[in-house]
């Protein structure tokens, strides 16, 4: 890594770690605030499938919902890249669910659906659902993006608001989980943009050696996919259709807004 990178990235790491202080006392506030209105009543913790993304935890009670410090933390910073009035909200790769329990629990939000394709997430997310009575607004499905695309219908597309975080690789290259994957970045852009009506709110690794192990395994057998997998060419491809802003940081990877054209 060149000096200035290494210069950087300890930059980022020092402002991480200030940042992180600020929202852990934010945080128990919140942890208390939870505690004193569910003092006495019967808790209920959500965490299946057991060892997957563990941040993504709920704790329920009497209608109030706690997750981890690390869940809390990182809706907060997107939170912040929302709409002043937020009306819709569809998370793609939504583990458990949590953003979209928080979507629907704005007033303003008519409603909010998660989309996973990692067997047991989507069924902890309904239990979520189910245990805060949010049956009319919120909607979790084992799906696609090209399903999603596919049934405006089932899917209730477009929605306002499109949360993508730590999913784009996936989307790119496929999984273990899955193997369907569009190596093309113009289609995926394309196609998210047709199921959003105002912003999408992006982070992802954006480039081959930041990528997990199973996708640098699959980008050796794949060098031609690995050579369009670039930071510059995803985001060419997204500024076709959105207005693309580095807006601040998840940890050390950069957070983006980007703003349909």
């Amino acid at each position: 890594m060149p000096a200035d990178g290494l210069v950087t990235r300890t930059a980022r790491k020092a402002s991480w770690a200030i940042s992180s202080l600020r929202d852990w006392k934010e945080y128990r506030r919140t942890r208390a605030d939870f505690r004193a209105k569910t003092g006495g009543a019967v808790m209920r913790v959500i965490e299946q499938p057991a060892g997957h993304r563990t941040r993504h935890v709920y704790t329920i009670a009497d209608g109030q919902v706690l997750t981890t410090f690390q869940m809390d933390q990182r809706w907060r910073i997107v939170r912040r890249l929302y709409p002043q009035t937020l009306t819709s909200l569809l998370d793609i790769g939504c583990c458990r669910g949590w953003f979209v329990i928080k979507a629907a629990m704005e007033p303003t939000c008519e409603r909010a659906t998660g989309v996973d394709v990692v067997e047991g997430f989507i069924d902890a997310a309904n239990d979520a659902k189910r245990e805060l009575q949010l049956d009319g607004k919120v909607q979790f499905e084992y799906a696609f993006l090209d399903d999603i695309a596919g049934d405006p219908q089932k899917f209730r597309t477009p929605y306002q608001t499109i949360v993508l975080l730590n999913t784009y690789h996936y989307m790119f290259w496929g999984s273990d989980y899955s193997e369907k994957h569009w190596a093309d970045h113009d289609y995926l852009w394309r196609t998210l943009a047709s199921i959003c009506t105002d912003r999408v709110i992006f982070m992802s690794p954006l480039e081959v050696a930041e990528c997990p192990s199973d996708i640098r395994a699959r980008a050796m057998k794949h060098p031609d996919w690995a050579a369009r997998y670039t930071t510059g060419q995803v985001l060419d491809a997204a500024a076709k259709y959105f207005d693309v802003t580095p807006e601040s940081y998840l940890g050390l990877r950069p957070l983006y807004l980007m703003r349909k054209k």
